[in-house]
């Protein structure tokens, strides 16, 4: 199974003062898209803050340049998103669940809404007790088969940056908890940060994303039986990243990252997944 993964999107409407025209916009995130559809996989997944500020607007223009895809694509909510809608009024255009989770023959896979709710001055993550109880449950009947969760924020104390303020999922919330009941394997995949980070922590291992306008990139996530393989497609050109620029310099709600995104390890790892007592060959 493959999931091309993008970080931070923030598609932007266009704002009064913007030094950025609508030309300029489309054709860097048609373009962008175009490439992140054209990845081999069986699922892509946006990580969160798909959107700037939530606006019903960037929602159906965005969305229609997705759909033109038509692949199997899935949004998992980050702050950004529903900051100038309800997370009701993001859910009716998007035609996406709040949280979910499905199984298949490789993996078991849940996306978790983290998201807080037009709160302009806690941008930090959470899960409400009806999600918590939701998720104890996919974690136990996953069994042995790897967990892939997909969430915009990151837990706390992870990966970069995830020990400060409302740089995670709130440290009183009992993710952790939860996730260290899992038998065998799990991956959590998360954006908010705007840094590529890995982390590994007893049988988790965590994988943060940067932000599309500081770097065109996917992830692609492939589950085997013997692994788990994280790897980088790099979509950078110099006119597509000048392109980026020029919107990250323009907008409001986003800044460029001026600093290093990461390193090499940090987008790019290998999860070896034990091999159960059914898989082992006999002995002679």
């Amino acid at each position: 199974m493959k999931i091309a993964v993008i970080g931070d999107l923030h598609y932007p409407a266009l704002e009064e003062g913007y030094l950025l025209t609508e030309e300029e916009r489309n054709v860097f995130y048609e373009k962008f898209l175009e490439r992140f559809f054209s990845i081999p996989a069986d699922l892509y997944v946006s990580i969160g803050d798909l959107t700037n500020f939530g606006w019903k607007e960037e929602l159906e223009e965005v969305y229609a340049i997705i759909d033109q895809h038509q692949k199997p694509f899935v949004h998992v909510l980050g702050n950004h998103d529903i900051y100038g809608s309800t997370r009701e009024e993001v859910l009716m255009v998007t035609k996406q669940q709040r949280y979910r989770a499905f199984r298949t023959d490789s993996a078991a896979l849940a996306f978790l809404d983290t998201a807080k709710e037009q709160d302009f001055e806690d941008w930090g993550g959470t899960l409400d007790a009806e999600q918590l109880d939701w998720l104890e449950g996919v974690i136990e009947e996953s069994g042995e088969l790897p967990l892939l969760v997909f969430a915009h924020h990151p837990v706390h104390a992870t990966t970069t940056n995830s020990n400060q303020a409302m740089l995670s999922i709130h440290p009183d919330i009992p993710v952790w908890e939860l996730l260290s009941k899992k038998q065998g394997c799990g991956l959590y995949v998360n954006g908010h940060n705007h840094f590529n980070s890995v982390d590994e922590r007893e049988q988790w291992n965590f994988l943060q994303i940067a932000a599309v306008l500081d770097e065109q990139a996917v992830r692609v996530i492939e589950v085997s039986d013997s692994h788990i393989s994280i790897d980088s497609v790099d979509l950078y050109d110099p006119e597509l990243n000048k392109q980026a620029q020029v919107i990250g310099d323009a907008i409001n709600h986003f800044q460029l990252n001026p600093h290093p995104l990461g390193i090499d390890s940090d987008m790019k790892h290998l999860i070896p997944l034990p091999v159960s007592v059914s898989e082992e060959p006999e002995k002679v």
